[in-house]
């Protein structure tokens, strides 16, 4: 999940800082206004700005998961008694490819909001930056994840969180501070791209939220979630392409539409280094997705968070290796409280001193417990008596 999500943004920042020949436009204006407010207008070779094409490369990443888990179904699952198979994957053995397939749909109009809304604020500001702001989704996780799922949380859940949102309004602020010295991004752009980053968190959040309600109530394998999500997604997204260029946004004397198409496909075409960086950015979300849905049944919505959260120290060394930005010291400051944050979220670092903890008898037991509802509801379900005896773990 690190190393998948680190080449992930890479990728998408690699292909969005690529300048490439798109279609002729009067005195070489930007095709959507992502490329005006990036400084873009008035070049031949402009840089690939189109947030809402690169979401639906995505949705193939994700797509290709479903490809994955019809071949590992067919060919690498050996046949498992049914009783076994509903306890292991809380599915039936003999359910369909579509079965619950419907209810992805949610999580999948979710994720692309989100991602549109996040490539569009990654085309305006830095890529280190970016990824130091996505921490913000374990607070919108956190509060959706009490609201939604009615999960308690403990007190160093909340301080973390405070940690957190520190870390990330001190990472903001030296990328607006800085902004200056780059000469193709304005205060203001960048000011912008921050906003809209943090803003697609909490439709992130909502949507991991959604995730983990639907994969714990239909059990469904992490392979087939991503890729139905993958499917409903490029299906809902290549449709809304089309109004996307006609809604035209003011960028001042000219108006831009939302995105084009069009200009982007010319753009791939003209530009082997596109092609590249879209099909890493490709692969790269399928194995993405399908580590952090993974993690999202073994542990929460939560957990999946706060983890890739932690890939933000490699995108910023990759960043600055290859020029793409310059490192500031002020930086290091908002990094630690990131990662100070997101160390107590997940219990990695523990402050007894100060907070209660959850102690090894009672995970312990709520284990038991666990395992033993799980066990009644199947033999309900089966019509049978409770498949495991818990009464004397």
């Amino acid at each position: 999940m690190f190393l998948s999500g680190t080449l992930n943004t890479i990728t998408a920042k690699w292909a969005q800082r690529t300048h490439s020949l798109g279609r002729d436009t009067a005195d070489d204006l930007s095709t959507t206004i992502w490329g005006s407010l990036d400084g873009q207008d008035g070049l031949e070779k402009r840089s690939f700005d189109h947030p809402f094409f690169q979401a639906s490369t995505m949705f193939i990443g994700e797509a290709l998961c479903l490809v994955a888990f019809v071949i590992k179904k067919k060919y690498f699952s050996p046949p498992t008694p049914q009783a076994y198979t509903s306890l292991k994957d809380g599915s039936s053995a003999s359910e369909g490819l579509f079965t619950n397939s419907v209810y992805f749909s949610i999580p999948a109009m979710l994720d692309m909001t989100g991602t549109g809304v996040m490539n569009a604020g990654l085309c305006l500001t830095y890529a280190s930056v970016f990824q130091m702001l996505r921490s913000a989704v374990v607070v919108f996780t956190a509060f959706m994840s009490v609201a939604i799922l009615k999960r308690k949380l403990r007190a160093f859940h909340w301080a973390s969180i405070a940690l957190v949102v520190a870390g990330v309004s001190v990472v903001g602020y030296v990328s607006i501070k800085y902004s200056g010295d780059d000469s193709t991004k304005s205060q203001s752009s960048v000011m912008l791209g921050n906003a809209l980053v943090i803003v697609a968190q909490a439709m992130v959040a909502l949507q991991m939220v959604v995730e983990e309600k639907i994969i714990n109530s239909h059990g469904a394998p992490a392979l087939k979630a991503v890729g139905f999500e993958g499917v409903f997604g490029f299906v809902i997204l290549g449709i809304l392409l089309v109004p996307l260029y006609y809604i035209q946004v003011s960028g001042g004397a000219h108006d831009y539409p939302i995105e084009d198409a069009v200009d982007a496909m010319i753009q791939i075409s003209n530009s082997g280094e596109i092609q590249i960086a879209l099909t890493g950015y490709i692969c790269s979300i399928a194995f993405f997705n399908f580590f952090g849905i993974s993690v999202t049944k073994a542990m929460s919505a939560s957990h999946r968070m706060v983890l890739d959260s932690l890939r933000t120290v490699a995108v910023l060394g990759v960043s600055i290796a290859l020029g793409w930005e310059d490192f500031h010291y002020e930086q290091l400051f908002g990094f630690a409280l990131l990662i100070l944050g997101t160390s107590l979220y997940n219990e990695i670092i523990r402050v007894p001193a100060l907070f209660d903890y959850d102690d090894d008898e009672e995970v312990r037991e709520s284990f038991v417990e666990s395992v033993r509802q799980d066990s009644k509801d199947i033999g309900e379900k089966e019509g049978m008596a409770p498949l495991l005896d818990t009464a004397n773990v």
